[in-house]
């Protein structure tokens, strides 16, 4: 790691000080180095953050990717960062990490996944990517975790509502807080935590266009190359007939300051998504 205690590995440090390595704030180092680890059998976890692995995108694809080697990001501060600055907001990660041949890619929803996740990415082989958010996640066992399986998502919310939630990493926990104050007005919605950006579900979202034709996409990223690109790619090739509305960023920078306000004049805020989903409706 370039910045051990901001990405919480003070304890780990701690515990286990001959494995880890603080190569400061240097990350096409950082990168390459765990790319010569992993070609000598070492299995390195590298945690960074979003916009920073930005400056390394060049030793990923050539040191990590085309050589398919055993390397693990954790990717902290995905999404929106609060007051750390305009720089630090952590939104391109899935759009420039997507296209990269080898690589996978997930996000946890929570606390619980977040292990189960961590413990799959190390039994991984190739090179793997899981975004999470600065501080802690909004979701805290309110479903039951699940084991994680290669490409495979988790039906959280099933029924036959035409409308369907489709929510990545933290945007779960946003897409489960609409839908609750949905059902309070006695409306519904299936709800799914997609875990894989890459490799999709592609049995699960093929079951789900049978009966939802409005997808919702809640995932903290950008629009372009996000969720929403991935998920209208995965239509395309099945020529499945689905509404797609994207709640993810639009194409400018993100100002900074607090995440509330932020959320607010972006109109991500619950009560502003909610307004804009009451309109499909009847």
């Amino acid at each position: 790691a370039a910045m051990p205690s901001g990405t919480g590995l003070d304890k780990l440090i701690e515990k286990y000080p001959n494995r880890f390595w603080d190569v400061a704030i240097a990350e096409q180092h950082a990168v390459t180095s765990m790319a010569a680890m992993a070609k000598e059998g070492f299995k390195p976890f590298i945690a960074i953050y979003s916009t920073f692995l930005q400056r390394a995108y060049d030793q990923v694809i050539h040191d990590c990717a085309i050589m398919n080697l055993n390397v693990v990001f954790a990717m902290d501060r995905a999404g929106i960062v609060g007051e750390d600055g305009e720089t630090h907001q952590g939104v391109f990660d899935l759009s420039f990490l997507a296209p990269l041949p080898n690589f996978t890619l997930l996000a946890p929803r929570d606390e619980q996944m977040m292990q189960n996740i961590m413990e799959y990415a190390y039994l991984h082989q190739g090179p793997i990517a899981f975004r999470y958010p600065r501080g802690s996640f909004i979701l805290d066992k309110e479903f039951n975790p699940c084991e994680i399986k290669l490409g495979k998502a988790q039906w959280l919310v099933k029924n036959n509502s035409e409308i369907a939630f489709l929510g990545y990493g933290q945007g779960v926990a946003k897409a489960w807080q609409v839908l609750r104050a949905l059902q309070e007005m006695n409306n519904n919605a299936n709800l799914i935590d997609l875990i894989f950006a890459k490799p999709l579900d592609e049995e699960l979202l093929c079951e789900l266009a049978k009966k939802s034709k409005i997808w919702f996409i809640f995932s903290e990223n950008v629009k372009i190359g996000g969720i929403e690109s991935l998920i209208n790619n995965f239509l395309q090739k099945y020529d499945l007939h689905v509404k797609v509305v994207s709640f993810e960023y639009e194409d400018k920078f993100i100002e900074h300051g607090k995440t509330s306000e932020v959320e607010k004049n972006l109109e991500k805020d619950v009560n502003s998504l909610l307004t804009k989903v009451l309109k499909f409706y009847h």
